[in-house]
């Protein structure tokens, strides 16, 4: 019964950030097993270039990861949450790191490759980069305001 007081606490607690990131994860992972079907070969020949081959592996892992750690949490919900809030920040690091290097081995004539799956776009970088980083950056934010939110709460009691 202790348990079910404290699972309720902390899913009436979840932050938007966690939410709209769970939301995306999932929308990303739902997309790539559609893509991946044979009827949308095209479709797939043609996003390829702007999203690169992992498009939604990085995410999927979000799918289980999220209400596992949410549901199986020991302590605080600040600690439950501030935790999930850092393994998704190394998890998007990890991601991010992926869309730079991708970026640095294009060669020139990728550019031009007439072949969609070994074609590099010049928008590749905002699905590669740009979103990992804003997700970055925003769990970022998030997690000191929470930490600065928890301080000034103990500090008043």
């Amino acid at each position: 019964m202790e348990t079910q007081t404290k699972v309720s606490a902390v899913l009436r607690k979840i932050p938007y950030d966690i939410i709209a990131f769970f939301f995306f994860a999932v929308a990303v992972s739902v997309f790539s097993f559609y893509l991946n079907l044979d009827i949308n070969k095209k479709l797939k020949a043609s996003l390829i270039p702007y999203t690169g081959w992992g498009f939604g592996r990085g995410y999927m892992f979000f799918l289980f990861f999220i209400p596992i750690c949410l549901l199986s949490f020991k302590g605080t919900v600040v600690k439950t949450l501030g935790i999930l809030r850092i393994f998704i920040i190394i998890s998007v690091l990890m991601q991010l790191f992926d869309g730079v290097q991708d970026w640095l081995q294009v060669a020139p004539e990728d550019y031009t490759n007439p072949n969609p799956y070994l074609r590099y776009d010049k928008l590749t970088p905002i699905y590669t980069i740009g979103v990992p980083l804003f997700w970055l950056v925003l769990m970022l934010i998030m997690l000191v305001i929470s930490y600065l939110q928890f301080k000034n709460e103990k500090r008043l009691n």
